[in-house]
């Protein structure tokens, strides 16, 4: 169903000359019945199947999130031709590494059963300062972080041996920096590029269970089947996943993040029983603005029809029910309270080495010095407005403690002493 409010005036009001001729393509071609990419299991299929060259999925656990990813973009998201475009072509690449993986388990069994040693996660509501405390702690050179050029494409992962040098890779590069302009000032909000360690959305991105997808585009019932859907199957693929990329670097440790776990918690430690959790906090009536304005920013490349109030609104919701689904799970298994270590975003962005040193004591990790030298200089070389300043308050998007506060009680009660 549509959203009743009007659409409010898109955050992009002149595209590149580029982008704005392809959308005009689009509406033409779309008056005369003619859609493409066609977004439909057999036509994205079909694509993956050719850019991998391979035909076997595994299982058919991936049509829990497609099936309703496809209808959602057809009916909900409003996509405009660049974002069906872009986002068919992110379904694609997803499938053809699932492919991958599954081909690749077949000529490696022994790998493809590998350990995965005492992963390091950060967890916890997004714009908690999980990313540039995960990008900090896997600047450790012990720790391996899943990098964005890999799972974009995760053939290229077993081919490249010297990525800084790839002709592929610098392409990708390119490609990000002109998808930066289609979204102004998203590099202030969430800096990315090839190198960066990339978030758990490019795991779970292989059981077609990635929050990517609902940060580009406005896809509730999407999102509404993830959170009823059992996370076993996702957590297997996340797992299987890990292991194809563990093989290339098989004597480092895991360092891995998503606020998305928050939600799957006893998944994720039936899957990784020996993990470190970090959990992050902050104030949420902060954390719902600033993730109101990073996706508003992110989906206005896509579409020519911003809901705002709307938008933000659900996705304030979708965070109250990850927040509460992670208090629940903390206050009914105490057993697992060690298996968690709590950060302020606060404590963080007032001593950051203190915060890495608890981290490492909690767990009963060593920690060398030439390690927390590596950590602090990326620190030092990537301040929190090294991209541009992000600018947002809860009024922009229709949020107010009145209405959405009350929704953390149980959340604020648990950790009011990291707010």
């Amino acid at each position: 169903m549509p959203p009743s409010e009007p659409p409010s005036v898109p955050k992009i009001a002149k595209r590149p000359p580029g982008a704005a001729a392809i959308n005009w393509i689009g509406r033409r071609l779309k008056t005369f019945g003619y859609v493409r990419p066609e977004l439909t299991i057999a036509s994205v299929k079909a694509d993956a199947e050719e850019m991998s060259g391979q035909s076997d999925y595994g299982n058919d656990s991936y049509m829990v999130g497609l099936e309703p990813l496809l209808w959602g973009l057809e009916h909900e998201a409003q996509l405009n031709q660049l974002g069906r475009m872009v986002i068919g072509g992110m379904i694609v690449s997803a499938l053809a590494s699932r492919l991958t993986v599954v081909a690749w388990e077949k000529a490696n069994p022994v790998a493809a059963k590998a350990d995965i040693k005492a992963p390091l996660i950060i967890l916890g509501m997004p714009r908690t300062g999980t990313t540039i405390l995960y990008e900090t702690l896997a600047a450790d050179p012990r720790l391996r972080a899943p990098l964005t050029w890999e799972c974009r494409d995760y053939a290229l992962a077993h081919e490249i041996t010297d990525p800084h040098n790839d002709k592929r890779i610098t392409k990708l590069g390119k490609n990000m920096a002109r998808m930066d302009r289609l979204m102004p000032g998203f590099s202030a909000i969430h800096y990315f590029d090839p190198f960066i360690p990339t978030e758990c959305v490019g795991l779970n991105i292989l059981d077609i269970a990635s929050e990517q997808f609902s940060v580009f585009a406005w896809l509730p019932s999407f999102r509404e089947a993830l959170l009823k859907a059992d996370a076993k199957s996702t957590y297997d693929w996340h797992k299987r996943g890990l292991r194809y990329f563990q093989a290339t670097t098989p004597d480092r440790n895991w360092i891995l993040k998503s606020p998305r776990h928050s939600a799957y918690l006893g998944s994720l430690l039936d899957a990784y029983p020996d993990a470190c959790l970090v959990h992050t906090h902050r104030e949420p009536m902060e954390v719902i603005a600033s993730v109101a304005s990073l996706f508003h920013t992110a989906r206005s490349g896509w579409t020519d029809h911003m809901y705002t109030q709307r938008h933000a609104d659900d996705d304030a919701r979708y965070i109250v029910e990850i927040t509460q689904r992670a208090t629940d799970f903390r206050n009914a298994n105490p057993q697992f309270e060690d298996r968690f270590y709590d950060v302020a975003f606060k404590d963080f962005l007032a001593s950051p080495q203190t915060v890495i040193e608890n981290v490492h004591a909690h767990f009963g990790r060593d920690l060398p010095e030439n390690s927390k030298s590596a950590m602090m200089n990326y620190l030092h070389n990537r301040p929190r407005n090294k991209y541009g300043v992000h600018k947002y308050t809860p009024e922009d998007f229709g949020l107010s403690e009145a209405i959405h506060g009350s929704l953390f009680a149980d959340y604020r009660n648990r950790f009011h002493s990291y707010l």
